[in-house]
């Protein structure tokens, strides 16, 4: 297989997968430029031009809801676009996709790290999957009186993965159904989840996390978002687009993302620190847009 093959393939995979979250998408996405690159050594500057800027489009149009894909996608373009070396770029791609890979495990820690001083007690709700609230919740492990209500997350059920996940970590946690989530609220001390998104217009996650929040908000449960910050997008598209546009349907794994307003969590948690959402630095200045997606940002 060519590298353009391998990309295709691995750009598919990853557009199809409806069960993990950004943090983990994003390094399957950077792991998978990595090994084709790998793969194919004899491949030229212009197949390896061409390969990655079919790869990234591919990603953005199955995954455009995902921050990181952006992120990730706009500075492959822009790589691949600006690259004034061809004899390194390959060499630079594969820096590059350990580099992401590397920065993202460090973010967790860091906000690992600040979660814990930062959210009390002991019996939390979650809502989705998470890679990074799961880093957070194993961290928490020697807690006393640890317990994580875990909605399924339907369409798609990926809470009972991170439910899995959690026992495997051996951590006490309790798979309910999205409707039960208010029988079980009250006995919590937060709501805890993480992002595909962080865009001017608030929060993007899995549907049903914004009418679950109100109810804890309600109640004065405290709300956090944990995310990274390569989760921040400085335009509200394409991801409002994608989420707006999307029918539901229980198969399909569509319709499953919503906008929850920023205002409704009582921090989100960055590798910087917590953070008030309307404290959030999103410049539009700071970062340089490739052609391909200016177009979809409306640009």
């Amino acid at each position: 297989m060519s590298i353009s093959q391998d990309l295709a393939t691995y750009a598919k995979t990853i557009s199809d997968d409806m069960e993990h979250g950004a943090s983990h998408i994003l390094k399957i996405a950077a792991g998978s430029l990595h090994t084709a690159l790998l793969k194919n050594p004899n491949a030229t500057p212009l197949e390896i031009k061409g390969a990655v800027k079919e790869y990234a489009l591919r990603l953005i149009s199955g995954q455009r809801q995902m921050a990181t894909i952006l992120n990730f996608c706009n500075l492959l373009l822009i790589e691949v676009e600006e690259s004034k070396d061809e004899a390194a770029l390959g060499k630079n791609l594969r820096d590059y996709s350990l580099r992401v890979t590397r920065d993202s495990t460090e973010a967790m820690a860091k906000i690992a790290a600040h979660a814990e001083r930062t959210i009390e007690g002991g019996q939390f709700m979650t809502h989705s999957r998470s890679s990074t609230l799961l880093h957070f919740l194993i961290r928490l492990r020697g807690r006393a009186g640890i317990l994580v209500y875990v909605t399924q997350s339907r369409p798609g059920a990926e809470g009972r993965l991170l439910a899995g996940e959690l026992a495997v970590a051996g951590i006490p946690a309790v798979l309910i159904e999205d409707a039960e989530s208010m029988k079980y609220l009250p006995r919590t001390s937060a709501m805890l989840v993480g992002a595909d998104a962080v865009i001017p217009g608030g929060v993007v996650n899995k549907v049903g996390t914004h009418m679950m929040a109100l109810a804890a908000k309600e109640l004065g449960i405290p709300v956090y978002c944990l995310t990274e910050s390569t989760k921040i997008w400085p335009f509200d598209e394409p991801i409002i687009k994608s989420i707006s546009t999307e029918q539901s349907t229980p198969l399909s794994g569509s319709g499953m993302f919503e906008m929850i307003p920023g205002s409704v969590f009582d921090a989100i948690v960055l590798e910087s620190g917590p953070v008030a959402f309307d404290k959030i630095s999103i410049n539009r200045e700071d970062i340089k847009i490739a052609p391909e997606i200016r177009k979809l940002v409306g640009l």
